[in-house]
């Protein structure tokens, strides 16, 4: 980042935002138009979460309608395509996820990281700033390490480079521990997840808010590339482990978690 800018004041002078949070791109329509035009229009970065093209631009299109302020688009590199990265050059922001880092935008872009060495493999091909998710972040984890020792590992090895945490960031006391630890912002799916404006079930949205247990799992779903089964264990379909799961008793928070630190 140029100048004499501290690494938080110089993201929020990029992403032309007041406030130093951005809103997880979750998929499956969970963050669309109109969550992401919330966020946006309260000062953070609104951000869609991956649809095929042509519902992502239709959806970007309606944020624009919503708000004049930057929008961001979440791309899963396992399931991008080249009409994806067509759409994404419309947004301010591109935030990708889940793949070799490599910059195919010119607008502002930003990989989220599960480990130190994504992270410099993320800032060798020029992204603008690295979300290090930890251990603590809903949906599918690529990180193995708690938030802010990640956070703490990546500033040390990059002190002047913007550095975004997620996981475990819920409330205020969260985001100012986070940008005391040296974070340029936060990212936060599981709270805005629950929002209004978030797409999800009604139902989905209540069992989250009776959760009262975690299951940290490598089961994934359709379509997700493996998370590095052991091939002496016996495959089982994602749906009836979790139904097993559940059939337990008690509500329970699913994360699913990959194994970056074992990535080369």
């Amino acid at each position: 980042m140029a100048g004499s800018l501290n690494p938080l004041t110089a993201l929020l002078d990029r992403l032309r935002i007041s406030v130093p949070v951005l809103q997880a791109g979750m998929g499956g329509g969970v963050a669309g138009a109109k969550l992401a035009a919330a966020v946006s229009e309260a000062g953070g970065l609104g951000t869609i979460g991956i649809l095929p093209p042509e519902i992502l631009r239709k959806e970007l299109e309606r944020a624009r309608g919503l708000t004049n302020n930057p929008i961001a688009v979440n791309l899963l590199l396992p399931f991008t395509r080249p009409g994806h990265w067509e759409v994404a050059r419309e947004a301010d922001v591109v935030v990708t996820f889940w793949g070799e880092p490599v910059r195919r935008t010119a607008a502002t872009w930003i990989h989220q990281c599960g480990s130190l060495a994504e992270a410099h493999a993320a800032q060798a091909a020029g992204a603008d700033a690295v979300i290090a998710q930890g251990i603590e972040a809903g949906g599918h984890v690529r990180g193995t390490l708690p938030a802010l020792v990640l956070l703490e590992q990546v500033r040390a090895a990059s002190p002047d480079y913007p550095v975004i945490v997620a996981g475990g960031i819920a409330t205020a006391a969260d985001v100012r521990t986070a940008l005391k630890s040296g974070a340029a912002g936060v990212a936060a799916g599981t709270r805005f997840l629950l929002s209004d404006e978030s797409a999800a079930h009604v139902d989905y949205k209540r069992r989250v808010m009776e959760a009262d247990r975690t299951i940290v799992t490598e089961l994934f779903g359709f379509g997700w590339q493996s998370a590095r089964p052991d091939p002496a264990v016996r495959t089982v379909s994602p749906a009836r482990a979790m139904a097993r799961l559940l059939a337990r008793g008690g509500t329970h928070l699913v994360i699913l978690i990959g194994r970056a630190a074992a990535d080369p």
